[in-house]
């Protein structure tokens, strides 16, 4: 039985949707950097294509709790996906990049939410029937593996010609598409109806959460800044498109071992010491990338993204699937989503470009070291106030 429902299906889910990710999020700003654009401009394109997509996040999620179709719902976002990836290859004017990233990114933004709200729900239905030692963290992994060998390969294959990835990642959605359709299970029958119990009280009414929730903006400026820029800064100290690819590839692998810890280590020392801790380290890696010039070192210093980016990650779901009720998780997931992106894309989008413009995007990243302790700071006294100091969650 534990074949049969975990982890084969789940973990090749996972690696064929963040392959086609990691192409999308390492390469988008070399395509458009390829075709003209300022950073400025770069900046401006992901925060205005992220309003579009703030006005339908939650109602993706609330869809697939209202009607209980998590699986049916990803479908048909991923099939939008894999068609309004080609709409790319339409024109390269700035007001339809713009309408493009932004038709792109309302289908393509409420997917990974879901897929972890179907995945853990369909742990729980299924625990008499897998190992208990197996949790989140262990299917997650296939995501980081996607990643890795994702944008390696697209880094080779690309070789400098950026609009070869969208076709890539049209061929990627398929793949999750067929995975999703014919071995993925659809649990939802099990969840209950939330018309008659909940409503988004439950959410807003969290003030622990909230907490959580700002600290993932702090942490979230600075992914901002390294996957939106950073490629460019690394290309112009030395590295090339395949450079750049190896530069994913061993960020992407530096997650394997904490997907496996994470999990062990929040437990033992509490969600907000664990997830402070992560935002220092990312803070502290990117003094230390603002100091570097050289590609080499870059990448041996981008390692250090494993410890951090898989505590937020891990913690932030964790949290949300223990803390809210199940008629809730995929509203909760992708409110939190949605939330998390108001201040690091719609207003880091913007600053962080303009900011990479007039001053450099090595010093945008000497910004980001002082935001995430001066947030991290910020946390813990929010905390304090709130009198929800850690506590074991159940």
């Amino acid at each position: 039985m534990l074949k049969k429902y975990f982890p084969y299906n789940f973990l090749l889910f996972y690696v064929l949707f963040y392959a086609g990710q990691s192409i999308f999020s390492g390469y988008l700003s070399l395509y458009l950097d390829s075709i003209g654009f300022t950073r400025t401009q770069i900046g401006m394109f992901m925060s205005i294509s992220t309003l579009a997509v703030l006005l339908t996040q939650s109602f993706w999620g609330y869809v697939s709790d209202r009607y209980k179709s998590k699986k049916t719902v990803l479908l048909v976002l991923l099939t939008l996906c894999s068609v309004f990836i080609l709409g790319f290859y339409l024109g390269t004017s700035m007001i339809f990049v713009m309408l493009a990233i932004a038709m792109f990114g309302i289908f393509f933004n409420p997917v990974p939410a879901l897929m972890d709200s179907l995945t853990l729900e369909t742990l729980s239905n299924l625990k008499d029937k897998i190992s208990s030692k197996i949790n989140f963290g262990h299917i997650r992994l296939g995501g980081t593996l996607g990643f890795a060998l994702g944008v390696l390969a697209a880094g080779q294959l690309m070789r400098d010609d950026f609009a070869r990835m969208f076709y890539m990642m049209s061929i990627m959605f398929v793949l999750v598409w067929l995975t999703l359709k014919f071995l993925i299970p659809d649990m939802d029958e099990a969840v209950g109806d939330i018309k008659k119990k909940y409503s988004l009280k439950v959410l807003i009414q969290n003030k622990r959460m909230f907490c959580f929730i700002f600290l993932q903006m702090v942490f979230s400026l600075g992914m901002v800044t390294f996957h939106n820029f950073y490629p460019l800064h690394f290309a112009y100290i030395g590295g090339d498109s395949g450079m750049v690819g190896i530069l994913m590839f061993a960020t992407a692998i530096s997650e394997i071992p904490f997907w496996f810890i994470s999990g062990k280590l929040i437990n033992r020392f509490g969600y907000e010491k664990m997830m402070g801790i992560a935002v220092c380290v990312s803070g502290l890696r990117w003094l230390v990338l603002f100091l570097t010039v050289n590609p080499h070192l870059a990448i041996l210093v981008n390692m250090s993204h494993g410890f951090s980016f898989v505590t937020m990650n891990y913690g932030i779901v964790t949290y949300v699937d223990k803390s809210i009720p199940g008629e809730m998780r995929a509203t909760g997931q992708t409110m939190i989503a949605m939330l998390s992106t108001i201040f690091s894309r719609i207003l880091g989008g913007v600053f962080v470009g303009m900011a990479s413009d007039m001053f450099g995007i090595a010093e945008t990243l000497l910004f980001a070291f002082v935001f995430a302790y001066v947030g991290v700071g910020i946390f813990f006294v929010m905390i304090k106030i709130g009198n929800i100091k850690n506590k074991t969650l159940t």
